[in-house]
């Protein structure tokens, strides 16, 4: 249900703002293309698409993520938030949170899987969102977005 989910040749479907890149760069998960939220102090950043859930399919969404940091320690200071909003932008649910602490090595991309199942029927926008503080920023790359 989602169109290029592998951001390869660009990110287009996807809508991206603020610190929202796509990249074309050395790290993806698989083929060449990936997007990068974060990245920079203060930053703050999304990217989404609009789907439509038919009624019948199980609305599974699994995507790749590699977070890697310049902070230490176990206290979160920057977040990706996985969410669902509505057409017109306003939030259903948030499905998860990432931050700093969930950091490996460069390239090390983890699978994640949340159920979008109460939104069978309906079109809503799926969105990841990215803050960060005043230092030692965070990276959240992310790759092969599928929802079945």
């Amino acid at each position: 249900l989602i169109v290029n989910g592998g951001f390869e040749g660009g990110a287009s479907p996807w809508t991206l703002s603020g610190n929202a890149y796509w990249s074309n760069g050395a790290y993806p998960h698989s083929g060449t293309g990936y997007t990068v939220l974060g990245f920079y102090n203060y930053a703050s950043g999304s990217e989404f698409q609009i789907v439509s859930i038919p009624a019948s399919a199980p609305a599974n969404l699994t995507f790749w993520l590699n977070v890697t940091t310049s902070e230490s320690g176990s206290v979160v200071y920057d977040r990706l938030f996985v969410e669902v909003r509505n057409t017109s932008g306003s939030l259903l649910a948030t499905l998860g949170t990432f931050s700093n602490v969930n950091a490996t090595t460069l390239g090390n991309y983890t699978q994640r899987s949340f159920s979008m199942a109460s939104w069978r029927g309906q079109t809503v926008r799926m969105q990841f969102r990215a803050t960060t503080d005043f230092s030692l920023p965070t990276s959240f790359r992310i790759d092969d977005v599928s929802l079945r």
